[in-house]
């Protein structure tokens, strides 16, 4: 056997391995060895390489993954990752707020790039659990280009996503009302759209419940991608704003009458709620 063919299989083997830890909390050492037919040292040696490139977590027996690895990116990463889609969502999305609306803004790098578009309503509260956003708004407060009040959503903290969940968050959404939510996620389809974050997805469920109009933005890149957390489906969705038109496979799954898809940068027309 070459070189390049050894090379090409080891590559494989561990490709697999990490494919396997998306759908298993662990996998172990004999039975990779078995299913690839290696020596488990070979096994071994692969855990080894995976685990020093931080893409899993080496146990007794085995590995299991990294926690957010599928790989959450950390922030600064995420926000540069499909930049320019995720401008053009904004400024799409960003037409479908209005003067004196109460809006939410779920953390998100795609929620994040709405911040300058705010500047030109007036009169706006704009409830977050993101750091970025609240600082975002409260700077162009200070320098008098927004005159809108700013809700931080108090709670604990996360470094990867710098936004805030938990019970306190949950409590206090609880007490207040938009007619307004905007909100991502790290993948969808006509029936599931999920996360990353076990921690938000009570956060979204419960804007998802109170807000009169439901806006999901989304880049094409999480099209039929699906993540570990679950939090709702496009029955609870109003309007999807991504940077692609509707696949046709998804157009008999949707009702048009209750959804709306907005493909950026297309300027929708005002949606009262």
């Amino acid at each position: 056997m070459s070189e390049n063919m050894i090379f090409d299989s080891m590559e494989q083997r561990r490709k697999k391995i990490l494919e396997e830890l998306n759908f298993k909390d662990r996998v172990y050492v004999k039975a990779l060895a078995q299913e690839f037919g290696v020596a488990m040292e070979t096994i071994r040696r692969d855990l080894d390489y995976l685990a020093a490139n931080n893409q899993l977590k080496k146990i007794y027996g085995g590995a299991i993954k990294v926690k957010n690895t599928r790989l959450e990116l950390l922030y600064n990463e995420r926000m540069m990752h499909n930049l320019e889609g995720k401008r053009m969502i904004a400024l799409t999305a960003a037409h479908i707020i209005e003067d004196n609306d109460t809006i939410a803004l779920l953390g998100g790098s795609t929620t994040e790039q709405m911040i300058q578009h705010l500047l030109v309503k007036k009169n706006l509260v704009v409830v977050t659990n993101s750091l970025p956003i609240a600082l975002g708004l409260l700077q162009c407060r200070k320098e008098g280009s927004f005159d809108g009040r700013v809700i931080v959503v108090g709670g604990e903290t996360n470094a990867a996503s710098m936004a805030t969940s938990g019970f306190f968050a949950e409590d206090m959404l609880a007490k207040l009302s938009v007619n307004k939510t905007f909100l991502s996620c790290a993948g969808f389809s006509p029936q599931n759209i999920s996360t990353f974050r076990e921690e938000h997805i009570q956060l979204s469920k419960l804007l998802l419940e109170k807000s009169d109009l439901r806006i999901l933005v989304a880049d094409a890149s999480k099209m039929n991608v699906r993540h570990l957390f679950s939090f709702a489906t496009f029955e609870d969705i109003d309007i999807v704003v991504c940077n692609r038109k509707i696949p046709d496979e998804w157009a008999n799954e949707i009702d048009s009458d209750c959804l709306q898809w907005i493909a950026a940068p297309e300027v929708p027309q005002s949606k009262k709620a």
